[in-house]
C-alpha cells in the first residue's frame, strides 16, 4: 500500500481541529476522493472492544480525525503526541470530536495495550481493511483530516511541524468561534516560545508509556536521547534513574543519581528515593534505610517514601515495621488518618 517516497515521510503529523484555516498552505490536499471543500462522508468505526463511534451530519461538531496505519514507523510516538494533545484540547470550549483511525491488519492488538486513561482521551478507531482509508483516498500516514461545524473538509495535512503545538491551539480557537485571524497568528507566536518544554513532556510520556508495557530498552533510549540534549535537566535524568531501577539496572541508576546537581527539595527528595530504590535491589538494605530517612526528614509525608521504606523493612524480615509503612502510606494517599492504625505515643 505504501510507496517507498511514502515510507520516507516523517514520523509525526500535523494535526490541528480547525473548522476555519486561514492561515494554512494553499494546495495541501492529501487525499485522492475528497478535496478542501468537499462534505466529510458519514461512517462508523469501532474500538478495539467493539464500541462503535459514528460520525453523522446532523450534529454540529468540528471533526479531527487522524488516520494511522497500523505497521508505520514510530507508532507508538506518534500515538503519545496524539493523546498529550487531545488532553489539552479537552479543556478548550466548543463542540468537537477527535479520534484517531489506524487502518490495516495489526491495529486491533496494537491498541488493546494502550492505558485506559489514553483510550479516553484519543480513541483509535479500527480500519482493518483500508476501508475507510479508501473512502477519503489517503495517500499516507499519517494525515490529518479537519471538518468544519457545516461538515465540510476544511484542511487535510500529512506530515509534522516544529510549531505544531502552537498552531494546534491557534487553530483550534479560531475553528471554535473564539478568535480571529490575528489573534490566533499571535497565539501562535507566543505558544511557540514553549515548543522546547513540550517536546521535553511529549518524550517523558512517552518513556512511560514504554515503561508500563515493559519494554525497558525503549524508554531508556528515549530518555537518553532527551538527556543528551538537555545534560542539565535533573528532571529527565531522575525520570530516567526511575526507569532503570524498575529494569534492574541498579549501578546505572545510582550513576545517574551521582551525576545529578540536584537543588530544590523536591530533586533532593527525588534522588535519595531513586538511590535508595537501587541499593535495596542490590541487597544494600541498611544503607537504602539510611537513604529513605533522609528523604523522609525533608519530607516526612511523602506516600512514595514509607513505600519504599515498607519495601526495606519487608526485605529484612521485620513485617510489622513494614505493615506500619504500608499503613502510613496509604494513610497519605486516601487522607485517612486511622488508615495508619493506633497512634505510636
Amino acid at each position: 500500500m505504501l510507496t517507498q517516497r511514502n515510507r520516507a515521510l516523517p514520523w509525526s503529523v500535523t494535526f490541528f481541529f480547525v473548522a476555519c484555516l486561514a492561515s494554512a498552505l494553499p494546495g495541501q490536499d492529501a487525499l485522492r476522493q475528497m478535496r478542501v471543500g468537499d462534505t466529510m462522508p458519514e461512517f462508523s468505526l469501532p474500538d478495539p472492544n467493539g464500541t462503535v463511534f459514528r460520525y453523522r451530519q446532523g450534529r454540529a461538531a468540528v471533526l479531527g480525525v487522524v488516520v494511522l496505519q497500523a505497521k508505520q514507523g514510530n507508532l507508538e510516538r506518534l500515538v503519545a503526541d496524539l493523546e498529550i494533545l487531545a488532553q489539552t484540547v479537552k479543556s478548550e470550549p466548543g463542540a468537537f470530536d477527535c479520534v484517531g483511525v489506524i487502518s490495516g491488519p495489526g491495529g486491533k492488538e496494537y491498541l488493546r495495550s494502550r492505558a485506559p486513561g489514553a483510550k479516553d482521551a484519543f480513541p483509535i478507531l479500527l480500519d482493518p481493511n483500508f476501508a475507510f482509508w479508501g473512502k477519503l483516498g489517503v495517500i499516507a500516514a499519517p494525515t490529518a483530516v479537519v471538518v468544519g461545524a457545516d461538515h465540510k473538509v476544511q484542511w487535510v495535512k500529512a506530515g509534522y511541524g516544529y510549531d505544531f503545538l502552537a498552531g494546534f491551539h491557534a487553530q483550534l480557537t479560531k475553528a471554535l468561534g473564539h478568535g480571529t485571524a490575528a489573534g490566533a497568528s499571535a497565539r501562535v507566536e507566543t505558544l511557540g516560545n514553549d515548543s522546547d518544554r513540550a517536546r521535553r513532556d511529549r518524550h517523558i510520556q512517552l518513556a512511560r508509556t514504554l515503561a508500563r508495557k515493559g519494554r525497558w530498552d525503549s524508554a531508556i533510549k528515549e530518555l537518553e536521547r532527551l538527556r543528551q540534549s538537555d545534560p542539565n535537566a535533573v528532571d529527565v535524568a531522575l525520570e530516567l534513574g526511575e526507569v532503570l531501577c524498575r529494569a534492574g539496572k541498579n549501578e546505572a541508576a545510582l550513576k545517574m543519581t551521582a551525576e545529578v546537581k540536584a537543588e530544590s527539595k523536591g530533586d533532593k527528595v527525588h534522588s535519595l528515593l531513586v538511590s535508595a530504590w537501587a541499593r535495596r535491589q542490590m541487597g544494600e538494605l541498611d544503607v537504602a534505610g539510611s537513604l529513605l530517612g533522609e528523604a523522609l526528614k525533608l519530607e516526612p509525608e511523602s506516600s512514595r517514601i514509607l513505600y519504599e521504606l515498607g519495601k526495606v523493612h519487608q526485605a529484612k524480615g521485620d513485617a510489622e515495621k513494614a505493615l506500619t509503612c504500608y499503613r502510613k502510606a496509604l494513610a497519605e494517599v486516601f487522607g485517612d488518618a486511622e488508615a495508619a492504625g493506633p497512634s505510636q505515643k
